[in-house]
């Protein structure tokens, strides 16, 4: 949990603004879905949902450097190390998922580049813009902004099931729904788990994964074997593999914790020990500066004092009678 100067009223009031936003937008965008041109499978404009709402967000409430502390564009060894993880993620996922159409289905089916109407870099550039702008509102502002007030975990959770309500379809019936809302769920997990601990430097983190995932979905999904089938084979496949990634992630995150804490005992008496000679040079030093400021009087010797022979010899002088002879002619 970080420190943030934005107030509780402040931090409620941007979350349900901000959730808003992003849940009524995407009912207005998608009515130029058809006018755009642009395939659904391309790029949807429900994806500028969450980026439309979090610049509302930035432009309305205050503390807006803090607001935007999620985006930073360094990179360092952790995000090199997250990124590796963001590619490699989505491929054990699909994977576990090929295992199981071959295991459950007895066949799989793989969409080609020729069975689609669009070019390979063209869905993909369309992927990276959608995770980007999803993303820019849900982990970049949002998560940045809940986890100011929650710890990490928690955080993950609340932003993980707002994330939820957002994206979950509904459309094809309670079964698939159900497979639809592990998905989301779990991916969303993985997500804030993959920026735990970056300092703010997830955004080439979050939109790798992210349009990994919606990219490698387009080729999963057989009309053949039905499109519920497909979404509970990757509903099983994420969830699993979030398990595993929350599991480490908090097993990790609480041995830092106790490691910490052990530095900072071994740290505090050495610090106090540290304070308690400096106290002492200090009050040495004052008294070496006392000692300089006073006259030393050297031991061996002898200090003259003035004898009072002089005014002796004046009090007598002046107690004596003056004589005077007076001569008289």
């Amino acid at each position: 949990m970080k420190q943030s100067r934005i107030s509780g009223f402040q931090w409620a009031m941007s979350i349900f603004v901000f959730f808003v936003l992003a849940y009524a937008s995407p009912l207005i965008l998608q009515d130029f879905q058809k006018a755009s041109g642009l395939k659904p499978f391309v790029f949807m404009l429900n994806s500028l949902g969450p980026f439309i709402a979090a610049v509302v967000c930035l432009i309305v409430f205050k503390h807006k450097h803090e607001q935007l502390a999620g985006l930073k564009l360094t990179i360092n060894l952790k995000v090199i190390e997250r990124l590796l993880l963001a590619l490699i993620i989505p491929m054990v996922i699909f994977i576990s998922g090929m295992y199981m159409f071959n295991t459950y289905a007895d066949s799989f089916i793989l969409l080609q580049a020729n069975d689609l109407s669009e070019t390979i870099w063209t869905i993909l550039i369309g992927h990276l813009l959608m995770a980007f702008f999803i993303e820019f509102g849900f982990r970049l502002y949002l998560f940045n902004l809940v986890e100011s007030k929650m710890p990490h975990f928690f955080a993950n959770v609340f932003v993980s099931f707002l994330y939820l309500i957002w994206d979950i379809n509904t459309a094809f019936g309670m079964p698939y729904t159900m497979y639809s809302a592990i998905y989301v769920f779990a991916f969303s997990m993985i997500i804030g788990e993959l920026i735990r601990g970056t300092g703010g430097r997830a955004i080439y983190i979050v939109t790798i994964f992210h349009a990994t995932m919606t990219f490698a979905r387009v080729f999963f999904f057989s009309e053949e074997l039905g499109d519920v089938f497909s979404m509970k084979v990757l509903a099983y496949s994420t969830a699993g593999v979030a398990v595993v990634v929350v599991t480490l992630g908090v097993f990790f995150s609480i041995i830092n914790y106790f490691r910490r804490k052990r530095q900072e005992k071994v740290a505090a008496p050495t610090a106090a020990q540290e304070d308690h000679v400096e106290e002492r040079t200090d009050t040495h030093n004052d008294e070496v500066v006392t000692t300089e400021d006073d006259p030393v009087v050297p031991t061996n010797e002898k200090v003259v004092e003035p004898t009072n022979d002089v005014s002796t010899d004046t009090e007598s002088a002046n107690t004596q009678p003056i004589n005077r002879n007076i001569h008289r002619h």
